[in-house]
């Protein structure tokens, strides 16, 4: 075996952690997979696909890094599993090519936001319930209307400037291409589940598109909405649907480049 690139694909409970970014004196997912490794003789600085805010889940999320000595792919999942809370679980881990990069490589991240009227148990832990007091003072209405979402989230796809959906202060380029926005109705329970694909997001983006599509489905906006925030390139002043609803479900790479372990688009 030769020292160089290894990937890691981890799961985690969102709840758990303020985040995937490392941040002083709090529980990240950074601080805890760079705190296993170090465990293991080896500081790392980790690249990653995304950048999860506090509360946010995932079952798919990719990061790399460089060791200066050769690893066995199964005994380091193994290892660092021993290492970290239970929330998070290394699924998979291999040696990466050279060239390959958590974020860098991807050609697209798939988030699943779930809402429900109330979604039932465990899946609420996992999902947005309405009625909402906080987001949506005295609105009882049960229901969401997800023609009229599935309408709104339709103007949002393709390349947009996306500074009206952004939280304040991003430094970014925010022209993102989103590839996929559907609302998806469950058979067996008064739950949607808002798929938004894209080859990168801004921060808050995901979570405030689902805000702006929830209102417009409880009949508080309409279907135009989307695009007349992205028309307006404005500071985002809309509902921003909390992040325990949101999952990182899939970072999709080029077949060949290393990632294909991966779940498969």
């Amino acid at each position: 075996m030769e020292r160089g690139r290894y990937a890691l694909r981890i799961a985690y409970h969102g709840a758990a952690f303020r985040g995937f970014q490392r941040q002083p004196g709090l529980p990240t997912v950074q601080e805890a997979l760079e705190s296993a490794l170090s465990g293991l003789g080896i500081r790392a600085r980790l690249e990653v696909a995304a950048r999860t805010d506090a509360g946010v889940h995932a079952l798919c999320q990719v990061v790399t890094f460089r060791s200066p000595r050769a690893l066995d792919p199964e005994e380091l999942r193994t290892e660092v599993n021993r290492r970290t809370p239970p929330e998070l679980m290394c699924l998979e881990a291999w040696r990466a090519p050279a060239g390959f990069h958590a974020r860098a490589t991807a050609l697209s991240r798939r988030y699943v936001y779930l809402v429900g009227v109330p979604p039932p148990d465990p899946v609420a832990a996992f999902a947005w319930t309405l009625p909402d007091e906080r987001a949506f003072p005295g609105v009882r209405r049960d229901g969401l209307d997800a023609g009229a979402m599935r309408q709104a989230l339709a103007s949002a796809l393709g390349e947009h400037d996306f500074t009206g959906f952004a939280r304040p202060g991003e430094q970014r380029d925010p022209v993102r291409t989103l590839l996929r926005a559907e609302v998806l109705e469950c058979s067996w329970a008064p739950l949607y589940a808002v798929v938004l694909e894209g080859r990168g997001f801004l921060r808050a983006m995901a979570r405030n598109l689902v805000g702006t599509a929830v209102t417009v489905g409880l009949d508080l906006a309409s279907p135009s909405r989307i695009s007349a925030i992205l028309a307006a390139r404005e500071r985002y002043r809309g509902v921003r649907a909390p992040g325990w609803g949101l999952t990182l479900a899939a970072v999709n790479y080029p077949p060949g480049s290393g990632g294909s372990r991966a779940p498969p688009d």
